[in-house]
C-alpha cells in the first residue's frame, strides 16, 4: 500500500551544524577546485605525463569549473620549466622560396632583428660616402690604372690605323646606344659605305677606288671588333677589380660589426646565419645604395629577420588559450601582397605564427567543437600532433590563383594539448576517429554534481565566500548560506547531491546578492534567495504562464476534479534551455474488438520519439503478461495525448497510458484531481523519471488557481522521493493537507489510489477477483474473445 509524503520529506534543507559559520565573512575563500577529484587526478596526469599522444580532453557542462581547474593546474606546471627558443624566420640565400627557421634562447630574436636592422642602417649611410671618399677613389684609381693605359695605348693604335688607311672613327647613336663606327673619308668629309656605293654609281667617284676602301673596311672593321672585345674584357676587369677592393674595404668592418652581434645575441646557433649574411653583403654591396621603400620593396629585405615568436618575456613555459581555433589563429599564414601586374607574392617577413608556434615548450588549450567545426582545422590538427611539427602555408585566395606561395621551413614542436568539450563530442570522436584515440588519450571528465555532505557543504560555501570577496558581493548570513545550498541541491535534481554547475548557482547569489543591495541591506539573506530565483523564474516562465491560462479558459480542456473514464492527467516536462516547468496533459484511451494491441496515435502522425514509442511497446507487454497468458489479447487499443502538437518523447507517460487502457476496459472511472508520472516495465514495476520537481509543482500551480479541494495530489516513482526539491509553498499546502503526494512502485498501487477499488491479484485458480479491476478487465477481454470468435464464424 502507497504511503503519502509528509511535508519534511518535499524539501531537503541544509542541517545548522553544517554550516561552519553565521555569515560568509568567516568563512576562508577556496583556493582550489571541489568536488571533482576524478577529473582533477586525470588532469594532473594528463598535464604531467610526456609521453607521445598523452593530450588531454576535458569533458563536462559549463560551469563545473572545467576551466578554472584547467588554469589552476597549469600555472604551477608552467612555472617549473625555461622559456622555450624564439622562434625566428630569416631568407634562405640557396633557396629563397624556402625561408629559414632560426631557433635561439628566450628573448635572443629580438635582440638579433634589433642590431641588424641597427647595422643595415648604419651600412646603407656610411657605405655610398665610404666609396665616393678621396681616399677610397685613391686607391681605387691605383687599382686600375695598368688597364685604363693598356686600354687608352688599345684605341689610340687603332685610331692610327684608322686614320692612315684613310678612315675616321665615330660614335653612332643606336637608339639609346652610342657604340664606335669607321667611316671613310671622302673629300675630308666622313660617309657611309652606302653613300660611297650610290656616289660610285652616279659616277662621281671612281668605282675601282670604292671597292678597295670596302675591302680596307672590312679588315679595319673586324681590328674594331677585336680592339672593342678587348676593351669590354677590361672594363669587366675594372669592375671585378672595383668590386673586389669595395669587398676588402668593408670586409674587416662588417666583420667586426657582425662579431658585435653575435656577442650581443649570445646565443652560439646564430654564427651560421650571420656568416651567410656576411658573405651574401659582400657580394651585393650595391644593394646599400639602392632607395628604400617604394612599389620595388625593401632592398635590404633579404638581411631582415622575422621574429614569429618571441619569449622574452614569457616566465617558464607558455600557456596559451585559443578562443578562436580558426586554422589561421592555430597554424598561422603568409600574408600576400599585390604586386602591379597584379600577381601575389610575399616574403620571409610576411610569415605569422599561430597559437601552436606560440605555446611550443608548452601548453594549448583550446575548444573542442570550434576545432571540428572550423574548416580544416581538424585534419591539421592531427597530423600535426601525429607528427609533432607545424606547417605553416598560406589559405589566401590570392596564393591560391597565382601559386606563387613559399614554403617555410617546418617547425618541430612539443606541445600539450588541452581540449575542453562535452562527453557527447568526446564518444563521437573517440568512435568514429582512430587517430582521436592515438593523440588525446586522457579524459578528463568533470561531473555536474557533487555528493552532499558536510564536508562537501564547507567546500561549497567556501567557493560562494571567494565569489563574495572577489567581486566584493555583500556577505551572505546564517539563512542565505542554507538557502544557496538547497538551490543548489534542487539544481542537481537529487537530495543526496549538490550541482556543481557553480556558474548556475553564483548567478542567483549575484541576483540576490543586487537585491539586497537595492533594499539598502548590509548582508544577503534567506529572503533575498528566495526572491532571486522567484524573480528568475519570472523573467522566463511567460510560455508557462500562458499555457496554464489556456487552461484555466478550457482552451486547454484538464480536469482538475471529478472522474472519468479512460482518462487520465499525464505530467509533462516542457524544457526550454534557460527554463524547465511541468503542466498536466490528457491521456485518453479507447478499447474495441481487434487484434491489433495498443495503437499509439501519436506515432501514427509521426508525432512521437522512439523513447515513447518504446515505452508503449513495454506497456503492450505488461498487459500481454496480465491477461494473455490462456488466450490472446482480442482488443484494438488507442492511446493519445490529447492537445498535443508538439511531439511526445520519453517514458515517463507509459504508467498513466496503462491506467487509461485499464479504466477503458473495465469501465471503472479515474479521480482527475490525481496527476500521474512514472515509467512501467513488463512485470509492472513503477520506475524513476526526469524532472519530478518540475512535474509537481506544474499540477500543483493549476489546482491552486483553481482553488486547492484537499483532495488533490500527484503519483510519483518511489524512486524518485529522494529527488524531491519543492517550492516551499507546495510544501506549506502539503503540510496542511491542501495537496498530497503519493510515492508509489507498482502498479497496482496507483489502480487503487486513482479508481478506489483493488487491483486484483491471481488467486489458486489463476483467475482475477470478478470486482477487482484486473478482474473486470479479463472479463471484458473474455467477452470481446468470444465475440470476435462468432464474428469470424459468421
Amino acid at each position: 500500500m502507497a504511503r503519502e509524503l509528509v511535508a519534511h520529506e518535499l524539501r531537503w534543507r541544509c542541517p545548522k551544524e553544517w554550516l561552519p559559520a553565521d555569515s560568509t565573512a568567516k568563512i576562508a575563500p577556496s583556493q582550489g577546485i571541489i568536488g571533482q577529484a576524478r577529473a582533477v587526478r586525470a588532469l594532473e596526469f594528463g598535464l604531467s605525463v610526456q609521453s607521445l599522444g598523452f593530450n588531454v580532453f576535458v569533458t563536462g557542462l559549463t560551469g563545473t569549473g572545467r576551466m578554472t581547474a584547467i588554469e589552476l593546474h597549469l600555472r604551477p606546471l608552467a612555472g617549473e620549466g625555461e622559456p622555450p627558443d624564439d622562434l625566428l624566420f630569416v631568407f634562405n640565400f640557396a633557396r629563397p622560396e624556402q625561408p629559414r627557421l632560426l631557433r635561439l634562447a628566450a628573448g635572443r630574436g629580438v635582440v638579433l632583428r634589433d642590431r641588424l636592422d641597427r647595422l643595415l642602417r648604419d651600412i646603407s649611410k656610411a657605405l655610398p660616402g665610404m666609396f665616393k671618399g678621396e681616399e677610397f677613389q685613391q686607391r681605387l684609381e691605383l687599382a686600375l690604372e695598368d688597364l685604363k693605359t693598356k686600354q687608352q695605348e688599345l684605341i689610340k693604335g687603332l685610331e692610327r690605323k684608322v686614320r692612315a688607311a684613310g678612315f675616321t672613327l665615330v660614335q653612332v647613336q643606336v637608339g639609346s646606344v652610342t657604340r664606335p663606327e669607321i667611316l671613310p673619308l671622302v673629300e675630308e668629309r666622313p660617309v657611309t659605305l652606302e653613300k660611297l656605293q650610290s656616289l660610285a654609281e652616279e659616277g662621281k667617284f671612281d668605282r675601282e677606288k670604292a671597292t678597295v676602301i670596302e675591302q680596307a673596311h672590312g679588315k679595319l672593321s673586324e681590328e674594331l671588333q677585336r680592339v672593342f672585345h678587348e676593351v669590354m674584357t677590361m672594363r669587366e676587369e675594372m669592375v671585378s677589380r672595383a668590386e673586389e677592393l669595395r669587398r676588402a674595404t668593408v670586409d674587416p668592418l662588417l666583420k667586426q660589426a657582425f662579431s658585435h652581434v653575435a656577442r650581443a645575441v649570445k646565443d652560439p646557433r646564430v654564427s651560421e646565419y650571420l656568416d651567410e649574411v656576411l658573405r651574401d653583403m659582400l657580394e651585393h654591396l650595391e644593394l646599400f645604395g639602392a632607395h628604400d621603400g617604394g612599389e620595388e620593396g625593401d632592398p635590404l629585405l633579404r638581411y631582415r629577420v622575422n621574429v614569429v615568436v618571441d619569449n622574452g618575456n614569457t616566465k617558464g613555459r607558455p600557456i596559451i588559450i585559443e578562443t578562436e581555433p580558426s586554422y589561421n589563429n592555430l597554424f598561422g599564414t603568409i600574408e600576400a601582397r599585390l604586386g602591379q601586374n597584379l600577381q601575389s607574392t610575399s616574403d620571409h617577413m610576411r610569415i605569422r605564427a599561430g597559437s601552436l608556434l606560440r605555446a611550443n615548450g608548452g601548453f594549448l588549450v583550446v575548444n573542442a567543437f570550434d576545432a571540428v567545426s572550423e574548416a580544416g582545422v581538424w585534419p591539421a590538427l592531427k597530423r600535426a600532433l601525429r607528427y609533432r611539427r607545424v606547417v605553416i602555408r598560406p589559405r589566401d585566395i590570392l596564393f591560391a590563383i597565382s601559386g606563387q606561395a613559399l614554403q617555410p621551413e617546418p617547425v618541430e614542436m612539443d606541445v600539450k594539448i588541452v581540449m575542453i568539450g562535452d562527453r557527447a563530442l568526446y564518444d563521437v570522436l573517440h568512435d568514429a576517429d582512430e587517430e582521436f584515440r592515438k593523440i588525446f588519450k586522457v579524459l578528463a571528465d568533470f561531473d555536474s554534481e557533487m555528493p552532499s555532505g558536510r564536508e562537501q557543504v564547507q567546500e561549497f560555501l567556501s567557493l560562494m565566500a571567494k565569489i563574495v570577496r572577489d567581486e566584493k558581493l555583500p556577505h551572505v548570513d546564517r539563512g542565505g548560506m542554507a538557502a544557496l545550498l538547497e538551490e543548489a541541491v534542487r539544481l542537481a535534481h537529487n537530495r543526496r547531491r549538490i550541482s556543481a554547475r557553480f556558474c548556475d548557482v553564483a548567478d542567483i547569489l549575484r541576483e540576490a546578492a543586487f537585491l539586497a543591495g537595492g533594499k539598502r541591506k548590509k548582508t544577503v539573506g534567506v529572503e533575498h534567495i528566495h526572491a532571486a530565483v522567484r524573480a528568475r523564474r519570472d523573467r522566463h516562465s511567460l510560455p508557462e504562464e500562458k499555457l496554464t491560462k489556456y487552461m484555466l479558459d478550457d482552451v486547454l480542456v484538464v480536469a482538475t476534479n471529478g472522474t472519468a473514464v479512460g482518462q487520465v492527467n499525464g505530467l509533462t516536462v516542457y524544457d526550454l534551455g534557460y527554463h524547465a516547468f511541468g503542466l498536466p496533459g490528457r491521456v485518453t484511451a479507447r478499447v474495441g474488438l481487434g487484434r491489433d494491441g495498443v495503437i499509439n496515435i501519436e506515432r501514427e502522425a509521426n508525432m512521437s520519439g522512439s523513447v515513447h514509442d518504446k515505452g508503449v511497446l513495454i506497456l503492450s507487454g505488461f498487459l500481454r503478461g496480465s491477461f494473455a497468458a490462456e488466450m490472446p489479447l482480442s482488443m484494438t487499443a488507442s492511446i493519445a495525448f490529447e492537445q498535443s502538437y508538439g511531439g511526445v518523447e520519453g517514458d515517463s507517460a507509459s504508467s498513466t497510458e496503462v491506467y487509461a487502457i485499464l479504466s477503458a476496459l473495465s469501465g471503472i472511472p479515474i479521480r482527475q484531481d490525481l496527476g500521474v508520472t512514472g515509467s512501467v516495465d513488463q512485470n509492472g514495476r513503477i520506475q524513476a523519471i526526469g524532472g519530478v520537481n518540475e512535474k509537481i509543482e506544474g499540477f500543483f500551480s493549476l489546482c491552486a488557481q483553481r482553488g486547492l479541494s484537499g483532495t488533490q495530489g500527484v503519483l510519483i516513482p518511489e524512486s524518485n522521493a529522494d529527488d524531491l526539491q519543492l517550492d516551499p509553498e507546495v510544501v506549506a499546502a502539503v503540510e496542511w493537507g491542501g495537496f498530497h503526494i503519493d510515492p508509489i512502485s507498482r502498479i497496482e498501487e496507483g489502480i487503487e489510489l486513482l479508481m478506489g477499488v483493488a487491483a486484483g491479484a491471481r488467486g489458486p485458480d489463476g483467475a482475477y477477483p470478478p470486482e477487482s479491476v484486473f478482474g473486470r478487465c479479463a472479463e471484458r477481454l473474455a467477452g470481446m474473445a468470444e465475440q470476435l470468435r462468432h464474428y469470424r464464424e459468421v
